[in-house]
């Protein structure tokens, strides 16, 4: 373990990569299906679309500067942004500099000079005047450009904390490990909890979309032998175009992949928690299907993503019996001799609501799974099946959470009646409060097959509540929509129990089957902004 100092000074790579979410019921949504989405392919709010994952400035570099020097101070400054910012998502010392001599950057009074000395600036000629240090956050909007240098106590999940040359404060272990090279003294007035920061008070959690590699990615894996560990060796892409698509008469994009071998992995992987939302059932006599929708998965699936470095994962869905409750069973004990702990389903209602328990350096997550859609069986007193979405069903699975210690509970619904539309239906938003009354904190939705909106309002142990209506697609077989192919990746950070960040990674889906990171600031816009526009950002 590192001392108090040296872990100060430590940030997260991983965190401001990128952003996509994912989820949706398989029915009715391949190629040969009889149902296709209404629309020309084109998101509902009317947005459109080379991986740099620290992007250049906007503002060119003014004056060759003297190498920096090393920080010194105990208290680390988090760069920081608006919420929706995904324009920015690190920065080096040099880049920082520049943003400094263009005015771009507010600084707290009472530091300027030791920021000066840290990113190595000859002159602070061209700065921002200096701003009060607790009115730097009221400065920045959701959807402000704005840069701006704040005490770990200081940021919140209203702004997005954002890597200084590859440390983050508030990302994975990995980032956080990195020494953080911008630390100050706490200028006189400052208080103790604007300026206290413990690595070990950090916690994340990542959740993925739908998965269900059947069809396109079993395809890949299996029948043309490239093996599950092909998944896990996805990096970066690029786009290069995109196309229209007959099948269905959609537009979908054209990517190439430009390296990072195994970021997507590296990002499941560094996680504190990794959760995801398992659609099919894994069975013992599996069949690879290229139409229709009915699935069964190779069990090796478990096996890889335990070895992807998933933790946790909810079976509450509507494909989980396509296979019969028999398909259930062997995908419940599929998962617990893999080391991953199954919600939401099992051989009785007491299994599926029982929740599945992480602890993280003595803190207690707890996750429950509940379907609201149907198509698979619900579990009975006596019966096999997964756990429907009741007001009765969520108490009984959360009071239990809270019985076992559960200091942060994240509810993982298959909601969505309506599949292809980035927002959060009415109904959706309805089970989302079911969920809160019963004692939820967190909620991660599933089934629209797109990434669609999210909402952060206040409440729960977690200061506010994040809800996402859908991640849209992760391991799962859909080619034929630009939509499809994309998906977000969501990366929740805890100090504690109060949730300080929420970022979103954008994917993009190659192959039919392997899901790869794509630039924030270029061609992620599309899938941000398709989530971002119709999302509700009101955190107290």
């Amino acid at each position: 373990m590192m001392s108090r100092v040296p872990r100060l000074l430590t940030l997260a790579l991983a965190a401001a990569l990128i952003v996509a979410s994912c989820a949706g019921s398989p029915a009715t949504t391949s190629p040969g299906g009889s149902a296709s989405p209404a629309t020309d392919g084109s998101p509902s709010d009317g947005s459109s679309s080379s991986p740099t994952w620290t992007p250049a400035p906007t503002v060119p570099e003014l004056t060759a500067s003297p190498t920096p020097l090393p920080a010194s101070g105990s208290v680390p400054l988090a760069l920081v942004t608006g919420f929706k910012n995904y324009k920015v998502n690190g920065l080096t010392l040099a880049q920082l500099r520049t943003y400094l001599r263009a005015g771009k950057v507010l600084v707290p009074c009472g530091t300027v000079e030791a920021v000066q000395a840290a990113v190595g600036a000859s002159s602070t000629e061209g700065w921002a005047a200096c701003q009060q240090v607790d009115r730097i956050a009221g400065l920045i909007s959701a959807g402000s450009g704005k840069l701006a240098l704040l005490p770990p106590g200081l940021v919140s999940v209203k702004m997005k904390a954002v890597p200084l040359d590859g440390a983050d404060l508030f990302g994975e272990t990995p980032a956080r490990e990195k020494p953080y090279p911008l630390a100050v003294d706490a200028p006189s007035g400052w208080k103790a909890s604007w300026a206290a920061y413990d690595a070990d008070e950090i916690r994340v959690v990542l959740t993925t979309g739908c998965t269900c590699p059947d069809r396109g990615v079993s395809y890949q894996t299996n029948t043309l032998r490239k093996g599950w560990d092909w998944l896990l060796g996805a990096g970066t892409a690029k786009y290069t175009g995109r196309h229209w698509d007959g099948r269905l008469d959609w537009w979908v994009v054209d990517a190439v992949r430009t390296g990072n071998a195994g970021a997507v992995h590296r990002l499941i992987r560094d996680a504190d928690i990794a959760v995801s939302d398992f659609e099919c059932a894994m069975t013992s006599n599996f069949v690879q299907h290229n139409e229709g929708t009915l699935f069964t998965v190779d069990p090796k699936v478990a096996t890889l993503m335990r070895k992807a470095g998933f933790d946790v994962a909810t079976i509450a869905t509507d494909h989980m019996t396509n296979a019969g409750t028999r398909g259930l069973l062997e995908t419940v004990d599929f998962f617990k001799k893999a080391g991953i702990k199954p919600v939401g389903g099992g051989k009785n209602l007491a299994e599926a609501l029982k929740p599945a328990m992480i602890d993280v350096r003595g803190l207690k997550f707890a996750f429950v799974g509940f379907n609201a859609i149907g198509g698979s069986a619900y579990a009975g007193k006596s019966t096999p099946g997964v756990a429907q979405l009741t007001a009765a069903n969520a108490k009984k699975a959360i009071d239990a959470a809270r019985k076992a210690g559960a200091d942060v509970v994240f509810a993982l619904p298959q909601w969505s009646a309506v599949e292809y539309t980035n927002v959060m239906t009415g109904a959706e938003r309805s089970l989302r409060d079911v969920l809160f009354k019963a004692g939820a904190d967190h909620v991660i939705g599933a089934d629209h097959h797109w990434a669609a909106a999210i909402s952060i309002t206040p409440g729960g142990a977690s200061g506010n509540r994040y809800t996402a209506a859908s991640q849209g697609n992760f391991w799962f077989g859909q080619d034929w929509s630009r939509q499809t192919m994309e998906g977000v990746m969501t990366m929740l950070t805890f100090r504690g129990t109060k949730l300080v960040q929420a970022r979103l990674i954008p994917t993009v889906v190659l192959d039919n089957a392997q899901v790869n990171l794509v630039d924030p600031a270029t061609d992620g816009q599309t899938v941000l902004n398709q989530v971002l526009s119709k999302s509700e950002i009101k955190p107290k």
